[in-house]
This record gives C-alpha cells, sequence and structure tokens, in this order.
C-alpha cells in the first residue's frame, strides 16, 4: 500500500509541475496583451475597429456656403442612409470644397466612415477634437454618396492607418 501512495504522490506532483509550466507559457505568450504597452510614450490611442454602423454615428451638419438649405438637405441624405443628425445650422466661415468631416481620437473609426460618404472631401481628423462628427459642406458640394458607393470607396482606400500621433487599440 505505501507504494501505491507514493506513485499517486508523484504523479499528482508531475501533473502539478505541467500544470505550472502550461500556465506560465499561456501568460507570456498571450496574444491579449494591452497594445497601449506598443504605443510610443504621449501617443493618443485610437479604436480602429469595428467599423460603426451608420445608426450608430451621430453628426452634426453645418452649412459652409450661402446657398440656403443645404445643410438640411445634407442631413436629410445622411438621415436616409442611417445616420443620426443632432444639428444643422450656418458654419462660421465658408468652405471652397467639396465637404470638411471633422472628428477625433474617440470617433475615429465612425469619423473615417462618414468620411467615405463625402465624394472628394477632405478629412478633418485632429488630436484635439472634442465634439460629435462636423460634417462642414463647402460650394462644390452635390450629394451624399450611397451606402454602396461609400462601402467601395472605404474599400478601396487601403485599409486604416493611424495618422501621427496616435496608436491604434483593438
Amino acid at each position: 500500500m505505501r507504494i501505491a501512495r507514493i506513485r499517486a504522490l508523484i504523479v499528482l506532483c508531475a501533473l502539478a509541475l505541467v500544470a505550472g509550466l502550461a500556465t506560465l507559457w499561456a501568460i507570456k505568450n498571450d496574444s491579449q496583451l494591452s497594445a497601449s504597452s506598443d504605443c510610443e510614450p504621449g501617443a493618443v490611442e485610437i479604436k480602429t475597429a469595428p467599423i460603426p454602423d451608420p445608426s450608430e454615428i451621430e453628426v452634426i451638419v453645418l452649412n459652409g456656403t450661402d446657398q440656403s438649405g443645404l445643410a438640411e438637405q445634407a442631413a436629410s441624405q445622411l438621415e436616409d442612409r442611417g445616420f443620426v443628425v443632432v444639428d444643422t445650422g450656418d458654419a462660421p466661415e465658408t468652405y471652397d470644397g467639396t465637404a470638411l468631416v471633422q472628428y477625433g481620437p474617440e470617433q475615429y473609426a465612425a469619423g473615417l466612415h462618414t468620411y467615405a460618404y463625402f465624394y472628394q472631401g477632405r478629412d478633418g481628423f485632429a488630436l484635439d477634437w472634442d465634439q460629435p462628427i462636423t460634417i462642414t459642406l463647402g460650394s462644390d458640394f452635390r450629394e451624399v454618396r450611397s451606402a454602396s458607393d461609400a462601402r467601395q470607396s472605404f474599400a478601396q482606400s487601403g485599409g486604416i492607418e493611424a495618422p501621427e500621433g496616435t496608436c491604434t487599440v483593438e
């Protein structure tokens, strides 16, 4: 009976050793470690995924032209595509391009998605932007792209790259 107990104790110790080594290996090779360890000091963390659905994106639409009703027209088109328009109005100054889409680190993926809906628009990402996504329409604006055109544009953009001063987390 003594040999059987010794054998059981040896097997139990061997199993505990294997379990301990497996646990240490799993901790060392964990692929879910925080991405912030890869960030340079002072870099702002941004989420690049998942890309939110338009129904989860709140935008402000501003008219940067002297054409009356342009912000309301674009807001209606955005709502038809599923966006949540929280406000419309006139921009503080005129804008000459198609559209300027301004957003910050908190809305990075949503800002890129919104930007894809404006043909030849300008990406206005800013590290210090703390307002909702704001679209300033310019004199070259004609209409908001269809969802399929925006998806195609987004796909052809070559993927999401983190802007200077940021690092991605998922």
